[in-house]
């Protein structure tokens, strides 16, 4: 039999499955108001609900929609605002949608609200970037890529039911149009919402068939993203370092150049961490974070160097990352990795038997794990946040004989990003 038959037999064509198109908002698009205030808010919503309007008008009726001096209207607009030079392009292709709807391109009308997305993530509007990212997919109900792309996107933001609905129609429609790229994605997608979901099989079955994907369809730009994913549920289902050959499996495949060896490296310290590997998880955090511009990973990366630091008796360097993970979160840009990077500072202060400090962050980080339906994170920080308040410590894990191959692995992290990979940020 053959592979596509495997996956879903072309007689039996599976319908596209509806995906969802609003979160537990209580309007749509409100989040674009709740993060962009002023005017260019107001106008970027209306905007993106312009589109939304525009796409799901069947196409004989779409010359009849927006009133007639709605095109010079929202030019003005645009004209009294400071607006980005990012935003004038695709801006302008909005209003000669509002101008002639009629004769509005889908393909210009999608690229331009997936140029908006990408503005918006770039500066933390995950909520804006989701609501142009999934207008760009109502425009171009076919894609495959954009339909992956809201799911992404959705789960970044927290949202997701949202998330698993267009992270399911980007599977299916990535496998009827042979687009074995976003279906890669969409399966890796799924798996790491399983993921932080707590569901750790689920989140095995999709990493490996994502895997079983690359391989088969030869999509080899994907190859060192799916072990990664693979390395990075297998470390938390299997003992010790079993997982450590799919990290290097994973180096390997992305080379030393390719910017996402900086988020396997904080994987792979992570995980040794918790096996207490500290010096080299400390040696790895340390040389990483010169590498990283994104707010919200610098706030987790110095949390990782506090943790590591701390179980390695280092005092100094416990406070000196502590102090940095603090001041990122104080300024409110690390909302995406706020529970986990304060997590992090839990257990390094419990392993220097800080405990009124552990208490504080583990609670807080309990919270807004909560909030953000973080399951597993939710489930360490109340254990960390017992633990500190009854001043019992974990008991810190010596590094096992098997460890060694760890040790050449960290050497070659520390090799690459001191070296080959300067000037790299994420």
């Amino acid at each position: 039999m053959s592979s596509p038959a495997r996956i879903g037999a072309a007689s039996r064509r599976q319908r596209v499955p509806p995906a969802l198109t609003r979160g537990p908002d209580r309007l749509d698009g409100i989040s674009i108001l709740d993060e962009l205030k002023g005017d260019l808010g107001v106008v970027l919503w209306r905007s993106a609900r312009n589109v939304r309007l525009w796409a799901e008008t069947p196409l004989d009726r779409r010359g009849e929609l927006f009133a007639g001096g709605a095109a010079a209207t929202r030019r003005e607009e645009l004209e009294r605002l400071d607006l980005d030079a990012e935003l004038m392009a695709p801006m302008s292709v909005i209003v000669a949608l509002l101008e002639a709807p009629g004769r509005a391109e889908v393909q210009r009308a999608a690229n331009a609200c997936r140029r908006i997305a990408l503005w918006a993530e770039q500066r933390g509007a995950l909520g804006t970037a989701l609501e142009f990212s999934q207008a760009a997919a109502l425009v171009a109900p076919d894609s495959a890529t954009l339909a992956y792309a809201v799911g992404r996107l959705a789960r970044r933001h927290a949202d997701y039911d949202r998330a698993e609905s267009w992270y399911s129609r980007a599977a299916v429609q990535g496998r009827q149009s042979k687009n074995w790229r976003a279906f890669a994605l969409a399966c890796s997608g799924m798996a790491n919402l399983h993921m932080q979901r707590g569901n750790y099989p689920a989140a095995r079955r999709g990493h490996q068939r994502c895997l079983r994907v690359t391989l088969r369809h030869g999509v080899t730009e994907l190859l060192g993203i799916a072990y990664h994913d693979l390395f990075v549920v297998t470390a938390a289902m299997e003992p010790g370092f079993a997982a450590d050959p799919l990290a290097a499996k994973a180096f390997r495949a992305y080379g030393p150049t390719e910017p996402r060896v900086l988020r396997l490296a904080y994987d792979v310290a992570y995980h040794w961490t918790l096996h207490g590997y500290f010096p080299g998880a400390l040696g790895v955090a340390t040389a990483l974070l010169p590498h990283i511009q994104d707010p919200a990973m610098r706030a987790l990366i110095q949390g990782l160097a506090a943790r590591s630091a701390g179980g390695a008796a280092r005092r100094d360097a416990f406070e000196s990352a502590a102090a940095g993970a603090v001041e990122i979160i104080e300024q409110g840009f690390a909302l995406e990795m706020t529970a986990s990077t304060l997590l992090h500072l839990a257990y390094g202060a419990m392993s220097l038997g800080e405990w009124e400090r552990a208490s504080e962050w583990a609670g807080r980080s309990l919270q807004i794990a909560r909030e953000r339906r973080e399951g597993r994170i939710a489930l360490e920080a109340e254990a960390a946040y017992d633990a500190a308040s009854r001043r019992v410590g974990r008991p810190t894990p010596a590094a096992p004989p098997a460890a060694e191959p760890a040790v050449e692995l960290a050497e070659q992290f520390v090799e690459v990003l001191s070296g080959k990979l300067a000037g790299v940020g994420v």
